[in-house]
């Protein structure tokens, strides 16, 4: 026995002195800092969504990084236009430009009227372009072109302008070494890549005119062209379908499609990230990110099951969350896997994040109609286009707004929360306002307006235990974020598992909606929870910069940045 336990201890004396010298060797090839940074964004993905799904990799990269468990999103509006820009800027909604899903246009910055309404869906890569410029706000890829010189490439890569334009705009001058692309491009008669017709097939947006010639897009069809419509139907059999019927699926914008030569949605975005680290030395940063999750759930809500009985692989299958948030996972395994291959992990920042969550709409107040989620979200007319667009077709708990405020009623958006425009915004008139937010069903709190924050008015209503603790710590915090001149005069509070616009749905202040994950991933990095910093997406740059050496001023941010533990 005695000679067994020498062994052991030779045995493990080696193993010691073996692990040294790796660990010693790891050390030797991880650089003191990232010298790039990937950020992927998991649009509408909670922290629970990971592990209901059980997005493998996902997990892996958090695990295996530093995780804030206590992360939470921070600002309001809760939406892809807003928190985009808000993780690569380090600004508060209030200050980077706009405020909310719908803008008003105060000083005219985008040409169509002063108060004109526009529609951030509706908006191009070069409003969101004049709308940044106009703030003045140094953007991620601006301090990494200071690091790292001006012939360093960032890239925005994206299923929706919302996300990818807001994301890759930067401030001032246009620089041709960064470039965003989206999968939502414009349809042309003349190319057809074949098993349509002409018009189904999309060509992806260059967001501003800087694609690499490696994608080929000057060319003929190739890879990155999908097959998207909604007429032809494209919809999977979602627009026939109640909940889904609202916002249903576009052919292959958001699903993969059964193409593989012209997959679509996320794999089209691990595909266009995975193309820049193989063809760019020159890449420093790159923001992806993959909306299915986001689409999925609003069709169905955060906790779809998917339909009983659908075969793998079909079509039953692949238009719900299940399928989709294992899909997405599998992309975030191959962009790890591409970093890899190249000899780019152990200088890359891998950061996981998401744009919001959001929550299902057991409390729902819409139409549920097919194509009606844009006359849910939206009542006014706006004017993003330069030809105006008319959404006044209320639903019934919304008409009782228009009904109260009459003329003063300019434009009201309506997700997971209440945002209202008026015409006249004296104190009686925004009180009044305040007033008729406060009668909906479900508001729990109404503020309106008054500068660079917002007054509550009235009573509170209704509340759990668990939904008036989480009110008191955050609720006047969030809201305030988003009190600019351009942003809502008035603005309702909802309870949990109240949406407005679509079943599943974000935007406001719950719990639910603000609970995103938050990891950096990099070998120079001690793994393990940060469990008491509730870091927020306006922290997500800072922190990228202070982990990078990159030089900022702290007071010209919203966002603190946090040194990460080194191994």
């Amino acid at each position: 026995m005695r000679g067994f336990r020498r062994a052991v201890a030779v045995v493990g004396s080696l193993a010691l002195l073996l692990g040294s010298l790796f660990a010693g060797a790891a050390m030797a090839a991880t650089p003191k800092r990232p010298t790039r940074v990937v950020i992927i964004v998991l649009d509408q993905t909670r922290r629970d969504t990971i592990m209901r799904y059980d997005m493998e990799n996902v997990q892996a990269l958090m695990d295996g990084g530093v995780n804030f468990p206590r992360a939470y999103l921070g600002h309001m509006a809760a939406e892809t236009v807003i928190s985009h820009n808000v993780m690569t800027s380090g600004q508060f909604p209030k200050h980077m430009g706009w405020s909310n899903e719908v803008y008003r246009d105060v000083g005219n910055v985008l040409g169509l009227g002063e108060g004109a309404y526009h529609v951030s869906s509706s908006m191009s890569c070069a409003q969101f372009d004049a709308l940044i410029d106009r703030a003045g706000h140094m953007k991620l890829q601006d301090y990494l072109d200071q690091k790292f010189g001006e012939s360093s490439t960032f890239a925005a890569i994206a299923e929706k302008r919302t996300a990818a334009c807001t994301a890759g705009q930067t401030v001032g001058a246009s620089d041709p070494q960064h470039f965003i692309i989206q999968i939502r491009g414009s349809a042309n008669a003349a190319i057809d890549c074949g098993g349509g017709s002409a018009t189904t097939w999309r060509r992806p947006e260059d967001g501003n005119g800087t694609v690499p010639p490696y994608f080929g897009l000057t060319g003929s069809c190739n890879r990155w062209w999908t097959m998207q419509s909604t007429s032809p139907p494209l919809d999977y059999g979602t627009a026939s379908l109640p909940r889904a019927q609202m916002y249903p699926l576009e052919g292959n914008r958001f699903m993969p499609g059964f193409d593989p030569a012209h997959l679509g949605g996320d794999t089209w975005s691990a595909d266009a990230a995975i193309e820049v680290i193989e063809n760019d030395p020159n890449w420093h940063g790159m923001l992806v990110s993959l909306g299915a999750i986001d689409k999925a759930g609003h069709m169905w809500g955060t906790e779809d099951e998917g339909e009983a009985g659908a075969s793998p692989g079909s079509v039953e299958e692949m238009r719900h969350l299940p399928f989709l948030a294992k899909l997405a996972d599998t992309q975030v395994g191959r962009i790890r896997d591409a970093l890899d291959d190249a000899g780019l992990l152990e200088e890359t920042l891998i950061v996981i994040t998401a744009d919001h969550g959001a929550q299902t709409g057991t409390n729902f107040y819409g139409v549920d109609a097919p194509f009606r989620s844009d006359f849910n979200w939206y009542y006014g007319v706006e004017t993003t286009t330069g030809t105006n667009e008319d959404y006044r077709m209320a639903s019934p708990a919304i008409q009782g707004l228009v009904d109260e405020l009459g003329t003063n009623l300019g434009f009201s958006y309506q997700d997971s929360h209440i945002a209202v425009f008026l015409n006249d915004q004296s104190p009686a008139s925004l009180q009044a306002g305040a007033a008729a937010v406060r009668e909906l069903p479900q508001v729990i709190a109404a503020y309106y307006r008054d500068g660079d924050h917002y007054v509550p008015f009235g009573s509170l209503g209704q509340m759990s235990r668990g939904e008036r603790k989480w009110f008191n710590l955050h609720g006047q915090e969030l809201v305030d974020t988003m009190a600019a001149p351009g942003g809502a005069d008035v603005v309702g509070l909802l309870r949990d598992d109240t949406t407005y616009g679509v079943y599943g749905d974000h935007g406001g202040h719950q719990r639910q909606v603000q609970n995103i994950p938050i990891a950096f991933s990099w070998p120079g990095l001690a793994a393990g929870e940060a469990p008491r910093r509730a870091l927020r997406s306006v922290d997500i740059m800072p922190t990228i910069l202070k982990l990078m050496g990159i030089r900022y001023d702290p007071s010209s941010l919203d966002g603190v940045g946090v040194v990460l533990p080194r191994a």
